[in-house]
């Protein structure tokens, strides 16, 4: 059998408008919803709040309220006091588990006596567990559950420090379990949500059993939708962190109801390219209606900590404020004054945990060794809560940030809520777009290409299987094309991509977008380059890479548009794209297992860059993976190929190592260019194992 893998094209051509996906649920959509936590100035619950209590500001305007009501178990209580039965989807409540890797015994414990806490207290009626971990890579240990055995099981294997790689069968295998739960169940259509409401009426304050599909399917769902995390982050980082969270806030935004996040960490450092993804984290949660709760596992530790970042913060005071004498040279110490300031900024890794949770209406909990005090204000929070809105008459719908406050019109009074949110055409809300999303996806949808921006993009074919290939979508922007804004010695970039794959039928079948923000140097400015890898599967087909690159400081954008075809897949060997490599990380730690881009325990950062320059030290570097059939007895073979105009130059077999656990073959050619003369060349490989082949080529051009 043999399956022939074509380079990539690049056409001009029209781009149809992109299709506006359909809401499963969704309120009036000039009305903003906001629920309020109310307390008094002891902490206790208030119970008898009246709308004159309370003030509603928007953008500073004060607001008109169109409903108020206090959210209680399954039902609804107004203003007057009367009681209305709730829609059974909003008797949901969903509360999500986070935890971090937790390394020190001590944190362990506390971790594990809060979350049991929690899970054993008054909740109320239909409160649904899922517990996830948060270790190279978004984890599941638990799916949403009420059953009490099953999640102290979860929470007692997610802080008994078991590493990610034991885990991992575990959380695939639930994985396995979740697509059967939802066995081919329509979970966006109208005909499931009616069966949804009456498996929900008729279960309300049950444990989902296996009687109840719809719920089921509805919860499974829900659960994928949590776990589907772009391979933007494969390391153990606040980088995998953030953006693992921001997966677990996209998944829920199906559902109504209150929406909650406990996130178990030892701290949280920001490094200043994760502001803006942290910021879309926070954004992204208040759009979808998602509360935080963050718990820091130090135990009592605060005041040591803000003591550190105050002393860096005295030390940028003192050297700012040194008089200079004679010739005016400025010291060391000032040049680094701002440079210190921010590292002080930084040093309390308690804030971007306080901001999370305070943003999105909740609280840090921390600075303590018994929680059980602020775990029983979650429970409450999670049983009761007021629900008010209102129609801000907005005129121009801008993706500009709206500030929200609520103000106290009587004494006594605590009132937690969120901070604000994006203003967003009512498409894009019940798309669950992003704002930095709609001038991109308005750029792809015009269909005029442009390169004001010049950036590469591609899809690469990776493991052909039997109804489907893996695929790694790439984006790559020289960061030279991208306006750097001074900041003290260093520079600050900012941009947002978006790329959709679109079928034969002009159906989106996945959206990628990013928004990244970038410290670098002024070398790094100059030959660095940003790359962003996603990954996916495509069943067999012609498909469209439409994509889009907008620098944020300048508003420069530019568009392309690209064909690739996916072939069928079958037994025998299979052979990746071959893939230029731009760097090689050896011995990278933590790994990824599941990552393509790797060799001989490195990181293989690819480019789409097929020009190679001529120059003393130059050399080609083609990255490439063999998939052996381990069906087959006979080992692996490649040859490499060098043609000129369609003429075969030269042919030369390759010595393939031996396929790692998941049976692939990585390898990486090196050839001096300056062995080779000016000109554009194909480079062929053909992998053969038993009576089977495969062949991948691509065009690589030489300059001087």
């Amino acid at each position: 059998m043999k399956h022939l893998i074509p380079a990539v094209l690049i056409v001009a051509a029209a781009v149809p408008a992109w299709p506006q996906q359909q809401p499963t649920v969704k309120a009036n959509v000039d009305e903003v919803l906001l629920d309020l936590i109310v307390r008094d100035k002891k902490g206790k619950p208030i119970t008898d709040l009246k709308p004159e209590d309370i003030t509603v500001s928007d953008n500073g305007a004060k607001q008109t309220l169109l409903s108020f009501r206090l959210v209680r178990g399954s039902e609804a209580v107004s203003a007057t006091g009367a009681s209305t039965p709730l829609d059974p989807l909003r008797q949901l409540r969903l509360v999500t588990l986070a935890f971090e890797p937790i390394d020190a015994p001590d944190q362990r414990k506390l971790a594990r006596t809060a979350a049991l806490d929690l899970i054993k207290g008054d909740q109320g009626t239909n409160v649904f567990y899922s517990v996830v971990v948060i270790d190279t890579r978004l984890l599941v240990l638990q799916q949403f559950t009420k059953d009490h055995d099953a999640l102290t099981k979860a929470i007692d294997r997610a802080t008994q420090g078991v590493s990610a790689p034991r885990l991992a069968t575990e959380a695939d295998a639930i994985m396995a379990e979740l697509k059967r739960d939802l066995g081919g169940a329509t979970v966006n259509g109208a005909d499931q949500d009616a069966n949804l409401l009456t498996a929900a009426t008729q279960t309300a304050g049950q444990p989902v059993t296996n009687g109840d599909s719809a719920l089921q399917a509805k919860l499974a769902s829900v659960m994928l939708g949590m776990l589907r995390m772009d391979a933007e982050a494969q390391s153990q980082s606040t980088r995998l962190s953030v953006f693992a969270l921001k997966a677990l806030v996209n998944g829920l935004r199906p559902m109504p109801g209150r929406k909650s996040i406990l996130y178990f960490s030892s701290g949280m450092t920001l490094t200043p390219e994760l502001d803006v993804p942290f910021r879309n984290l926070i954004s992204t949660a208040n759009g979808f209606n998602v509360t935080f709760y963050t718990v820091d596992l130090r135990g009592v530790m605060t005041a040591s900590q803000n003591a550190d970042a105050m002393g860096q913060m005295n030390a940028g005071a003192k050297a700012s404020n040194t008089t200079t004498i004679g010739d005016n040279r400025v010291t060391p110490e000032q040049m680094k004054a701002s440079d210190t300031y921010e590292v002080a900024a930084r040093a309390n890794v308690d804030l971007p945990l306080r901001d999370l949770a305070e943003s999105t209406g909740g609280f840090l909990i921390g600075d303590s060794n018994d929680l059980r005090q602020p775990l029983r204000h979650v429970n409450e929070e999670i049983s009761a809560y007021y629900e008010v809105s209102y129609n801000p008459g907005i005129q121009n719908y801008d993706a500009s940030f709206r500030k929200l406050s609520v103000s106290a019109n009587r004494k006594d009074l605590v009132i937690h809520a969120r901070t604000g949110y994006f203003a967003l055409p009512p498409e894009a809300r019940a798309a669950g777009l992003a704002p930095f999303e709609l001038p991109l996806l308005k750029l792809i949808s015009d269909g005029k290409l442009s390169s004001d921006v010049n950036y590469r993009a591609g899809a690469v074919l990776l493991q052909p299987k039997k109804g489907e290939t893996g695929v790694a979508v790439l984006m790559e922007v020289p960061l030279h094309e991208l306006e750097g804004k001074a900041n003290g010695a260093s520079l600050d970039v900012h941009c947002s991509i978006a790329a959709l794959v679109k079928d034969s039928k002009g159906e989106v079948v996945q959206k990628i977008t990013r928004d990244r923000s970038f410290k670098v140097t002024a070398d790094q400015h100059k030959m660095g380059n940003f790359l962003d890898k996603a990954m996916l599967d495509l069943a067999p087909g012609k498909y469209v890479l439409e994509s889009a690159v907008e620098d944020r400081e300048n508003l420069k954008s530019g568009v392309q548009r690209l064909e690739f075809t996916v072939p069928a897949g079958g037994t025998g060997v299979g052979i990746s794209t071959l893939m230029p490599m731009r760097s090689y990380a050896p011995n990278a730690k933590d790994l990824d297992p599941n990552d393509p881009f790797q060799y001989q325990g490195g990181s293989v950062t690819p480019t789409m860059d097929m020009v190679v320059k001529k120059a003393p030290n130059s050399a080609l570097r083609l990255f490439f993976t063999v998939y052996q059939d381990a069906a087959i007895a006979a080992k692996p073979s490649v040859e490499i190929e060098f043609l000129l105009n369609g003429k075969s130059l030269t042919k030369v077999p390759m010595q393939l190592p031996a396929a790692d656990a998941q049976g692939r073959i990585p390898y990486l050619m090196t050839i001096p260019a300056e062995a080779i003369p000016v000109g554009s060349y194909e480079v062929r490989a053909s992998a053969k194992q038993g009576s089977t082949t495969a062949v991948s080529s691509t065009t690589v051009k030489f300059e001087q």
